[in-house]
């Protein structure tokens, strides 16, 4: 025990490290600094970029209009999450005796499913829509994954990578994949609905109709229409726009410091004593009884709701409003409360390892039983790695407008529906019969 000393104060330093500032990110990109945001994070670029920066990097490259270096950030953030799922031993083994911030990150599967969204965005600006029909197979495969590895797969995030694959291959005539794809779409949204609060979009059932009556589907059509209900067509010499609009800033995780009791009387070296401790959280005990207060630090997570949420398109005289088709927010509340308890037991795990390397040093030598005291609680540090830079929601507009040019006047909602800030984008063209898409961003 005395021997994995030396390792706790490394990791001290390692964790000390430090690179770019959140802060003076958010300011830039607040401030539509976007390329400024950019240079800072290659200025700071680790030697070993690791997936959260890698995320950062992705995203903000992206708002930056460097499309193709984005897709390069966030290719190798995926290479290296997709090698993780072959875990380190060595790293988690260090974990148990330091911190949750020595474990391989892998990225949430939410978050590895949102590249893909940006990926796809990313290529149709390239104007390489074969690039972006890639990301979509990608993303279907790695929720196809997802579904295989666990039975009760949540499905965050997955009924809009399928929306989004639905409507890029309806943008290159891919009728059958897209109509697929919305199939998929409404299952997946049906499944996390419950969950994440977001329900299936209108916008599926019309394409399940548009698309079965397409593709000659008459079973299916009269079954869709009887469920959604009938549509009609685009007038001719029209295309669409699908713009989404995403607003604010996804939670960050946060630190929260818990103190367990251990008793005279406990059996420290039983196996079941971390359980056991996991239910005395918050319970008070005479000083007598008390042997030692064990702290540790885990991540916690709280709502961080923009100003802005909900957005409607005006062109002319037409007006269209946002549909939330992602709430980020609560996929990211729900996919921590989900894994709380295997974090808080793993916690408690590695503070009673300490606790015993503590009790050790001690017999051996007051001082050093300070020391390693000191180093258990400066390596005592929840892990809050995250991709900070998502937006808090996003919503979706998908309106049919003339062939031609257009300026598309963007006024934002509060919670009551109230306007609380505008916006324009000139200079949106729209082609016969085709999709025109964009993404819009704002922090409020």
């Amino acid at each position: 025990m005395i021997k994995t000393l030396p390792l706790l104060f490394i990791v001290c330093l390692i964790i000390g490290c430090g690179g770019y500032k959140m802060q003076d990110l958010q300011i830039a990109l607040e401030a539509g600094e976007t390329e400024k945001a950019y240079t800072n994070l290659q200025k700071n670029a680790p030697k070993k970029p690791d997936i959260p920066f890698l995320f950062e990097l992705g995203l903000v490259a992206h708002y930056a209009n460097h499309f193709q270096e984005s897709n390069t950030a966030f290719d190798q953030a995926g290479d290296i999450a997709e090698d993780r799922y072959t875990k380190s031993v060595s790293k988690e083994a260090a974990s148990l005796v330091t911190s949750d911030q020595m474990r391989p990150y892998s990225g949430t599967r939410y978050e590895r499913l949102l590249s893909h969204y940006y990926r796809a965005i990313n290529y149709v600006y390239l104007n390489q829509l074969e690039g972006a029909l890639v990301e979509c197979r990608r993303a279907t495969a790695l929720i196809n994954y997802f579904k295989g590895e666990n039975e009760k797969y949540n499905f965050f995030g997955a009924g809009f990578l399928a929306h989004l694959s639905g409507i890029l291959f309806e943008a290159t005539g891919e009728w059958n994949d897209a109509y697929i794809s919305y199939k998929q779409a409404a299952e997946y949204y049906r499944n996390a609905a419950e969950k994440t609060g977001v329900e299936m979009p209108e916008d599926i059932g019309r394409s399940l109709v548009r698309l079965a009556r397409k593709l000659g589907f008459l079973d299916e059509l009269e079954r869709y229409e009887e469920e959604y209900g009938k549509f009609s067509r685009h007038p001719e010499n029209t295309g669409e726009l699908i713009l989404f609009y995403e607003s604010g800033y996804v939670p960050p995780k946060g630190e929260d410091a818990l103190t367990f009791p251990i008793l005279k009387t406990d059996d420290v070296d039983d196996e079941k004593f971390a359980p056991t401790l996991m239910g005395r959280q918050g319970r008070v005990y005479k000083d007598i009884e008390l042997e030692y207060l064990l702290r540790v630090a885990i991540p916690t997570i709280d709502s961080y709701r923009p100003l802005f949420s909900g957005v409607e398109v005006a062109v002319g005289a037409v007006k269209t409003s946002g549909v939330l088709v992602e709430d980020v927010e609560n996929t990211a509340i729900e996919t921590f409360n989900a894994q709380r308890t295997s974090i808080l037991l793993r916690t408690l795990l590695r503070a009673v390892g300490k606790y015993l390397l503590y009790r050790e040093a001690n017999k051996q030598h007051e001082a050093l039983g300070i020391l390693a005291n000191l180093a258990g609680a400066v390596t005592e540090q929840a892990d809050t790695r995250s991709w900070q830079t998502l937006p808090n929601q996003i919503f979706m507009v998908r309106m049919p407008l003339p062939v031609g040019t257009h300026t598309l006047d963007l006024s934002f909602l509060g919670e009551n529906g109230q306007v609380r800030g505008r916006d324009s984008v000139p200079d949106i063209k729209i082609y016969p019969n085709r999709i025109t898409f964009w993404n819009h961003r704002t922090y409020e």
